[in-house]
């Protein structure tokens, strides 16, 4: 997995499946549908990610350990934000500190 995610980086990942398993050893597959980048500062990357996965079982707010063949493992907060008609939406937000170009 690169050191720091960044918008640009989940961008080239778009529609791809991210993996995690869900206690009780089931294995549910979120699909990556929007990455929405909120740069309201020139020292801070902010984006945000959506997800969708089934409607059942649906995860609770919490951290969770994703898996892309790609990206490799991460940990993601996840926060659910409802279903959309074809699944359950998550969404995960970050800001990161912009590292300085020499």
């Amino acid at each position: 997995m690169p050191e720091q995610l960044s918008s640009q980086i989940f961008s080239q990942h778009l529609k791809s499946n991210f993996h995690l398993s869900v206690p009780g050893g089931a294995s549910l597959s979120l699909e990556l549908l929007e990455v929405e980048e909120k740069n309201y500062s020139p020292n801070l990357e902010q984006f945000s990610l959506l997800f969708r996965g089934p409607l059942t079982p649906q995860l609770a707010q919490s951290l969770y350990t994703l898996e892309h063949e790609k990206l490799g493992k991460m940990e993601l907060f996840l926060v659910p934000m409802g279903p959309d008609g074809v699944g359950m939406g998550y969404q995960a937000v970050f800001n990161h500190i912009r590292q300085k170009v020499s």
